[in-house]
């Protein structure tokens, strides 16, 4: 094998034309590893997302990491609405129970305690699918809207009889509800969670 000009390892073998052709490429020429602001920003502007989560769960500990999570948690908090059926089913349930909640301040409140949870997944072994990054979002989002509701009209409107429960138990409840699919699934989830 020779290297050409390019940059590109010319191999021994030819291909039917009797030519040489590429078969690896200089390591000197590969492209440097984006920094977490690098890859802070393109989160923003929604791309890169996918080497963001790597980099988070290769580089967690690095200082810069945290703007790094804060841009994903951004992006995932947004994504909830069109990315996740299970939020969608929550705040279906929220929006027919007449309930006036802040939808958008609470979002910016969940953004923080996603950020944390992103750090925390990246912690542990192995790789924080986006599958499992936009969950987490949602439980914590569902989590945050809680607070506002009025749950005597959540209780009814899923068919549940109410019953006195703690505010963290209420979010608790709420947030294990993004799991579900469809108002039916809503109401098994949060009857479960409630349950003694």
């Amino acid at each position: 094998m020779t290297w050409s000009p390019s940059g590109v390892r010319a191999c021994a073998w030819p291909d039917r034309a009797g030519r040489g052709y590429a078969c690896a490429i200089d390591p000197s020429q590969t492209r440097p590893r984006r920094s977490a602001a690098q890859l802070a920003r393109a989160v923003g502007n929604g791309r890169s997302v996918g080497a963001a989560l790597r980099h988070l769960d290769n580089h967690g500990d690095d200082p810069g990491s945290a703007v790094l999570a804060e841009a994903l948690a951004q992006f995932l908090v947004e994504r909830c609405e069109s990315h996740h059926a299970g939020w969608r089913a929550v705040r279906r349930v929220v929006v027919d129970s007449a309930a006036d909640a802040p939808w958008e301040k609470r979002a910016r409140r969940a953004v923080p305690h996603v950020a944390e949870d992103l750090l925390s997944l990246s912690a542990e072994r192995g790789r924080t699918p986006l599958a499992r990054a936009q969950h987490v979002a949602a439980r914590r989002r569902a989590e945050q809207i809680a607070v506002h509701l009025d749950r005597g009209a959540i209780f009814a409107g899923l068919g549940i009889a109410p019953r006195a429960v703690s505010d963290e138990r209420w979010q608790a409840a709420l947030s294990s509800a993004v799991g579900s699919r469809s108002r039916e699934q809503v109401a098994r989830a949060v009857d479960l969670a409630l349950r003694d």
